[in-house]
């Protein structure tokens, strides 16, 4: 038994005598107990498992202990495999609260009861068939809230209704939103929406900077149209703008982009990111709850789009809901190749008359955890017309491992 182990001992291993005989020793590496910390083939944190779950290859894992004659692996619950490749998503340092407004005990319950492709930025005349009013009555912006205070709709807080099913949101209710614009020498010219993630970078949508350069953001604002009405906006100027690497005209998968603003924001009331859904929250379901959209974009389908911040409170449908419907309209193949599948969130209204429209490109579709935060759920992308009822509007879902992994590396990260 002496002269075995140390012949095994020269190989950098020894089998233990009597109870131990089933374990198998490396120097450093396999004196790990099953769910011990260890750290990962990728140097993140981990425990010690059986298995790391089966979209691992057992290959690529480092090895961090033995049981029952089997080896251990080191496993990050954070680390999650897509098609090719092991992602990061779990949460990154900051320094600041996110998802936190002036009405954070607003809560919403889980709510049970054109052209394919349509971009948001862009205006057209509606297909015969697509709803351009609200369901909600119609009000001009600027009616005092006592007005419609009789009016009681249980999936929207009281305000004006004004918008695509939404109403006029309270000034600094949602302080992340981001007006996305290039410079003219009569002012910025807005075309597109965003959302603001850290102190230095906001979350847009790829389709946006297709056809135009981002110049400006402006964080803070209200209505843009009128300099007097309390809020205080600030702008800030666009030192780079990153593109989804994987996106692919004139297909609709991967609809995001980030930009990175020439100078830090200072995190303040009224300018405050919103929360990601880092690591185990990207597994929370948003399916049949209530998210809000916010923009300022058009009040209905052709129309003109708000100078004034909109919100309106939508369902998060299956997405197997939007495949269906979308797949009976003759661009869906070449815009979907593969379907719509859990890249893609969808959000609409049961009835229709709730949803966003043009203009509404690259803004956040948001929902509360349990904390009472605000989590980012979708960035705008595409839909038919605006308020369709059999066409609910389509994201791109923040809860996809690739796009938190890539927001992460890119804006996450110190230089």
């Amino acid at each position: 038994m002496g002269r075995a182990c140390v012949e095994l001992a020269l190989l950098g291993l020894c089998f233990a005598a009597v109870a131990e005989a089933s374990s198998i020793y490396f120097p450093g590496q396999l004196n790990h107990a099953e769910h011990e910390s260890c750290r990962t083939h990728l140097s993140t944190d981990g425990t010690c498992e059986r298995t790391c779950g089966p979209s691992f290859n057992i290959r690529e894992l480092s090895k961090c202990g033995i049981k029952d004659s089997a080896f251990l692996y080191c496993c990050d619950p954070n680390l999650v495999r897509t098609t090719d490749r092991v992602v990061d998503i779990s949460p990154p340092f900051t320094t600041f609260q996110c998802g936190k407004n002036s009405r954070n005990s607003f809560f919403f319950p889980p709510f049970y009861d054109p052209p394919a492709g349509f971009l948001r930025p862009e205006a057209d005349l509606p297909p015969h068939d697509v709803l351009t009013a609200a369901i909600p009555p119609s009000h001009t912006p600027g009616i005092p809230e006592e007005a419609i205070a009789e009016y009681e709709d249980f999936t929207s807080p009281p305000g004006i209704y004004a918008a695509v099913g939404g109403i006029v949101a309270e000034k600094n209710a949602w302080p992340w939103m981001a007006l996305v614009g290039k410079s003219t020498t009569q002012g910025p010219n807005w075309f597109c929406g965003g959302v603001l993630i850290n102190e230095q970078w906001v979350l847009s949508a790829y389709h946006c900077f297709i056809h135009h350069f981002a110049e400006v953001v402006r964080l803070g604002e209200h209505d843009y149209n009128d300099e007097y009405e309390g809020a205080s906006p600030k702008d800030f100027d666009v030192l780079e703008t990153v593109l989804y690497p994987d996106y692919k005209h004139p297909q609709a998968y991967h609809d995001i982009a980030l930009l990175k603003l020439a100078s830090k924001v200072t995190i303040e009331d009224y300018i405050r990111p919103v929360c990601l859904p880092w690591g185990r929250a990207s597994d929370s379901v948003v399916t049949n709850n209530i998210a809000t959209l916010t923009g300022w974009g058009d009040t209905e389908y052709g129309g003109f789009p708000s100078p004034i911040l909109q919100e309106v409170n939508v369902t998060v449908f299956d997405v197997g809901q939007c495949d269906s419907s979308y797949s009976s309209l003759p661009h869906y193949s070449v815009t979907w190749p593969q379907g719509i599948g859990e890249e893609t969130l969808c959000a609409g209204d049961p009835n229709g008359g709730r949803d966003a429209c043009q203009g509404d490109s690259g803004g956040p579709l948001v929902s509360q955890d349990e904390n009472g935060s605000y989590v980012l759920a979708g960035i705008v992308s595409r839909g038919y017309g605006c308020g369709h009822k059999d066409y609910p509007g389509l994201y791109a879902n923040m809860r996809h491992p690739a796009y938190l992994a890539w927001i992460k590396k890119t804006a996450f990260t110190s230089p």
